[in-house]
């Protein structure tokens, strides 16, 4: 039996429907489906179950988060929504679960997770993939001076990420998160990444990088493992450009929003909605001009 987790916005809600329909399809057992859902509608819930529907599928269970409880959380432009901070509540929602496995909902799931689901953890409380992004000088020195790392090449990216929840509640990795986010705001230049990969420096095990390849870095016949689609656009944006689209589709037309596909958007319509990813919240600024003043 495998276990999954995600945490599921209005945003991303095709995202979900794919991510949770290509891990059905590619398990071999049952796979149980937990839900923390952040602002989804009841007709979205109902959606996401019926796209949900194989032979395999154990339990669904939708959980709502209040944001209020990560209001004073960094976000930034990449990620303006404080919804990835839902997965350090995991421990505490699924407090009948020893093991589970959290999965991003920008994600293709082309592998069989009865594997990681039953992975020897050697002890340690986690597994990741080592984030592909982490090998230019700025990034080292980001990583060691910012996030105090004492080994800055040990930095998981937190779109896949297996979970001894027993361990994550025996050794309070829930409130540790939580602390390190408030106290430290202005170092998270990775939000909620930056704050796990501190908690949990030294208690993680090094995933196979085929459990979390970067859509740039999978070649076209990619079918062990997963892909991510790292970025500001995904598979779902009109504007998406990049690999892997068709076979996406394909999933999403095996859900409930079989035959749907986003607007195109023409002229100043596009440069618009490219021009907004761009723009920065009230909060962003106000969270630069401090981190200017502090530098001078």
């Amino acid at each position: 039996m495998v276990n999954i987790v995600i945490v599921a916005t209005a945003n991303y809600l095709w995202g979900a429907a794919v991510t949770v329909r290509s891990a059905l399809e590619a398990c071999t057992t049952t796979l149980n489906v937990y839900v923390i859902s952040v602002d989804l509608s009841p007709e979205d819930k109902q959606k996401l179950f019926d796209s949900w529907q194989t032979t395999n599928l154990g339990v669904i269970e939708f959980i709502d988060f209040d944001l209020a409880q990560v209001d004073t959380f960094r976000t930034t432009l990449l990620v303006k929504s404080k919804s990835p901070y839902a997965r350090f509540f995991i421990p505490e929602y699924l407090a009948d679960v020893s093991r589970c496995i959290y999965l991003d909902t920008d994600l293709i799931v082309c592998s069989d997770l009865n594997g990681l689901q039953l992975l020897d953890l050697q002890g340690k409380s986690s597994a990741c993939v080592i984030d592909g992004g982490i090998d230019t000088p700025q990034q080292q020195q980001r990583l060691r001076e910012k996030l105090k790392l004492e080994n800055p090449q040990q930095y998981f990216n937190s779109g896949v990420i297996v979970m001894d929840l027993d361990a994550w509640r025996d050794r309070h990795i829930q409130s540790k998160a939580l602390a390190v986010a408030q106290d430290n705001y202005d170092l998270l230049d990775q939000m909620d990444q930056d704050a796990l990969n501190i908690v949990l420096a030294d208690d993680w095990l090094v995933l196979d990088p085929k459990w979390n390849t970067s859509k740039g870095k999978a070649d076209i016949g990619f079918s062990d493992g997963i892909i991510h689609f790292l970025g500001k656009v995904k598979p779902w944006h009109a504007d998406y450009a990049a690999n892997f689209q068709d076979r996406w589709f394909a999933l999403l037309d095996r859900t409930a929003f079989s035959g749907q596909r986003p607007v195109k958007l023409m002229g100043i319509g596009a440069a618009y909605r490219k021009f907004a990813r761009s723009i920065p919240t009230l909060e962003m600024v106000k969270g630069k001009l401090r981190r200017l003043l502090r530098s001078q």
